[in-house]
């Protein structure tokens, strides 16, 4: 507790507290009072709630900067749990870092060098041409070179950090006690590795080492360039690299200016990951534009270093295994290359899950351009799959899944027309081959046969363990969210139409009867009143016809089948 009491008396940690405990207020409140709103007016009053706050998050952490900025760009990048009113405004926060000033930044290099900065660089900018949550970047001269980029780690940012960690760690503290949020994701494993990786991007020595690895593993690749480092100018807290001027890869119009490919970029960006992740096993977890530059001549440039990924030996076989299974269209050894893996609850139910995994193959492959795997549609009924099924998210995945989605996004907005398919076949056939397992051929033919085999021999007691299941109920089919709910409505209009014909009927006969008697005013009344029912009922089916006609011109034109993926 007094540690706490000494954490609340720094302005900044009160501050960043303050900020998500008002967050965590209004969508408590909302919900609470969500049975006095229609579901029109809930879903606009959330998403007013959603902009409000990502504005608010956006100011305050371009305020404040330090780790608020880099927690702001990793959510930016669409990880599939921010809505998109969170996402669109986090990602001004790619461009939206205040530079320090470049006097702080000159005293911080001369005290690195201890001696004036004039007899370490030449012609130094006193503007910045990048600046980051960390660290910002100058150009310069050296000896024997025209022009370098000097990165220099911001002054304080050290105590900044600190600060914001403690903040984290309240909050990951606090977001524990939620059984559906500690369920979902290993929230003490996640902060550990967020410290651990940010720690890393403070130690310059060490992004340096991790450019040169990536400039040795794709040194025979003349599409792609990693700056070369200068380590005689380089320290704990400056960088010094080659500097390399072109234009962001999400700058589509100045890459058509000078005749550049887009699609075979989306290809070159696509095969470099191929390779980081299955070949390399060393990956640069920030792929986002600003740190990738595409040269005149069509060369993709990685930069920026700080932040990169290591696929441990099993996981790297699994994620093998999985690419396999899903060109096989394996559900079940994709099932178990997700629960390997990490990212299957205890209690999973794999039969449902393969099921579900084989419809969404279905979909992917029968119309796989990336930019309809990316729509808005997709990624809805996928997020309702992800939510519905035991999944849960490994630590040490989390980093790769953000960088995977941010280089889908990438790709997507170079060539919406990519076939991701087509394109992943060629290094799937090379694993399918067995070349990358270090089998061979004829090691990954035994293989088959024996799991073939084990098939075989275990099919009698699957379906009895099938009929047993269905008998005792402990096999059900469960229908997609989107599909129960399409099913509620249309018993609800269904149960609405008869209650009219009924009014309408009923009004009509006893306005009929009351004709012939003393009460021909009422009787007249009960016509008219069942001639509006009626009317009020046809007016109503005609509308619910056209709105199914327009739900299904829109499909039509969308040329994407919107895909259920329960059983």
């Amino acid at each position: 507790m007094p540690i706490i009491i000494k954490f609340f008396k720094d302005k900044r940690f009160r501050t960043i507290i303050s900020m998500f405990l008002q967050f965590v207020f209004q969508l408590w409140w909302v919900n609470k009072k969500k049975r006095f709103f229609t579901e029109e007016n809930y879903q606009k009053q959330i998403k007013g709630i959603y902009r409000k706050q990502a504005s608010v998050f956006t100011e305050t952490a371009t305020e404040l900067g330090g780790l608020l900025i880099k927690l702001g760009q990793f959510f930016s990048s669409r990880v599939d749990v921010l809505p998109e009113e969170y996402t669109s405004e986090l990602s001004k926060l790619q461009d939206a870092v205040r530079p320090v000033g470049t006097g702080e930044i000159i005293k911080r290099i001369e005290e690195e060098f201890c001696r004036p900065i004039a007899e370490v660089f030449m012609n130094f900018s006193q503007e910045p041409i990048a600046s980051a949550s960390l660290g910002q970047v100058h150009v310069a001269e050296i000896k024997g070179h025209n022009k370098v980029a000097v990165k220099i780690l911001r002054p304080g940012i050290e105590k900044i950090i600190q600060t914001d960690f403690n903040a984290l760690r309240f909050m990951v503290t606090f977001a524990k006690r939620y059984p559906k949020i500690s369920s979902a994701v290993d929230l003490e494993q996640i902060y550990h590795e967020f410290v651990e990786t940010t720690q890393d991007e403070l130690d310059y020595i060490k992004e340096g080492q991790h450019a040169d690895t990536f400039r040795a593993n794709f040194s025979g690749d003349s599409r792609i360039s990693v700056p070369e480092v200068f380590w005689e100018y380089t320290t704990k807290h400056v960088l010094v690299m080659e500097y390399v001027s072109g234009y962001k890869v999400n700058e589509y119009q100045a890459l058509e200016r000078v005749g550049l490919d887009r699609a075979q970029l989306a290809d070159t960006l696509i095969f470099a990951y191929v390779q980081q992740l299955l070949t390399d096993a060393f990956f640069h977890a920030d792929p986002h534009p600003g740190n990738l530059l595409v040269k005149e001549d069509g060369t993709l440039v990685f930069i920026d270093f700080g932040m990169v990924g290591r696929i441990e030996k099993g996981m790297r076989e699994e994620l093998m295994a999985f690419v396999l299974a899903l060109f096989k269209k394996d559900t079940d050894q994709m099932v178990a290359a997700f629960e390997k893996l990490g990212f299957l609850r205890p209690y999973a139910d794999k039969q449902t899950l393969a099921k579900g995994l084989k419809l969404i193959l279905g979909n992917v492959f029968e119309d796989p351009k990336l930019g309809n795997v990316n729509s808005e549609e997709f990624l809805l009924e996928l997020r309702e799959f992800m939510y519905s099924q035991p999944f849960q998210i490994p630590a040490q995945t989390l980093f790769l899944g953000k960088s995977l989605l941010t280089i889908m996004g990438i790709c997507a907005g170079l060539n919406p027309k990519l076939d991701l398919v087509k394109t992943l076949r060629p290094y799937a056939e090379e694993l399918l081959a067995g070349e990358e397992l270090g089998k061979g051929t004829g090691g990954f033919i035994l293989d088959q046969a024996k799991k073939t085999l084990a098939e075989v021999i275990t099919l009698p007691e699957k379906l009895n363990r099938l009929i047993t299941g269905f008998e005792g109920g402990e096999i059900r089919v469960h229908p997609s969210r989107s599909f129960e709910l399409n099913l509620i409505q249309n018993q609800r209009d269904q149960t609405s139409k008869i209650v009219r014909a009924i009014f309408s009927s009923g009004f009509l006969i006893s306005g009929t009867i009351l004709l012939e008697g003393s009460y021909f005013k009422v009787g007249l009344m009960l016509i008219i009143l069942s001639a509006l029912t009626f009317a009020s009922f046809l007016k109503r089916n005609s509308g619910q016809k056209g709105m199914g006609q327009r739900s299904k011109g829109m499909r039509e034109s969308s040329g994407f089948r919107k895909p259920r993926f329960h059983p």
